[in-house]
């Protein structure tokens, strides 16, 4: 059987996956909320896997390397759109895309340590809205403005202020347990072996991708505003961000479906237009 691995649609991650040799897994293409799910269902046995659900999968995964995407300071596509400061935004209500994950649990933290903000309701970005969570390439997308929003807002740079200059880490390789040892093993070398052409050549990475609007060379800036390993400090992140995560009300969003990127092609594009 071939081991069938999440492949994240976004750009920061395709690092991983240029050079990954076809035959080295089944990969399935799908956004981290959805990722999560289908590893959570046994339908998928491997990828890089959102961070607040690797903590709710607790010892059902186990990680796979030491390969992670994490902020270095801005994120530049972890974006919240507000018609109000920060300080502001208790009692309104924050649309956060279907995509997210990790994000808005990271969003929820900052309300409640560094924003003070209570009582904001989170909806979907069909429901009316005073302010718009957005991840990925929508971000990336939007990453100039939205009309109909004043205030811009960087979640990977509010993190990197509010921890006195932490990492974030959004997500980190890992496998499910009950996953074939072999396979995983196999697909950990080969993985290995991607990644180091791949962050070797990030011309080729960042090649194509037109719907972005960017350039390759900020392509080249985005991506070296990641780091790609764990080391001490995105462990101390980690380590913060865990604390902190599970000092919060315990709060999810609804169960995503597990889609592939094909169909989730349309609300990509209506949420990055809203």
């Amino acid at each position: 059987m071939t081991i069938k691995v999440g492949r994240m649609p976004y750009l920061n991650s395709d690092v991983f996956y240029r050079a990954l040799p076809e035959d080295a897994a089944e990969l399935i293409a799908l956004t981290p909320r959805a990722m999560a799910n289908a590893l959570r269902e046994g339908d998928l046995d491997a990828g890089p896997m959102p961070l607040a659900e690797i903590i709710r999968l607790g010892d059902d995964v186990v990680q796979l390397g030491d390969l992670c995407v994490a902020t270095t300071k801005a994120a530049l596509s972890i974006l919240l759109f507000a018609n109000s400061p920060l300080t502001k935004l208790s009692g309104t209500r924050i649309a956060v895309t279907a995509h997210t994950a990790t994000s808005v649990q990271l969003m929820r933290v900052l309300m409640a340590e560094e924003w003070g903000v209570t009582g904001a309701e989170l909806v979907t970005p069909d429901d009316p809205h005073d302010a718009l969570l957005l991840i990925g390439d929508p971000a990336l997308q939007a990453r100039r403005g939205l009309p109909g929003f004043e205030y811009k807002f960087d979640l990977g740079l509010e993190w990197f202020n509010h921890t006195d200059g932490l990492p974030f880490v959004f997500a980190y390789w890992v496998a499910r347990r009950s996953a074939d040892p072999g396979e995983v093993a196999d697909f950990e070398r080969q993985l290995n072996n991607a990644f180091e052409t791949g962050i070797s050549d990030l011309n080729a990475v960042v090649a194509g991708r037109s719907e972005l609007d960017m350039t390759n060379d900020e392509k080249l800036a985005y991506l070296r505003g990641f780091s790609y390993r764990i080391g001490d400090p995105e462990r101390a992140s980690m380590d913060r961000f865990r604390a902190s995560f599970l000092n919060l009300p315990d709060w999810s969003p609804p169960r995503a479906t597990n889609k592939t990127l094909e169909a989730d092609a349309a609300g990509v594009g209506n949420e990055a237009r809203v």
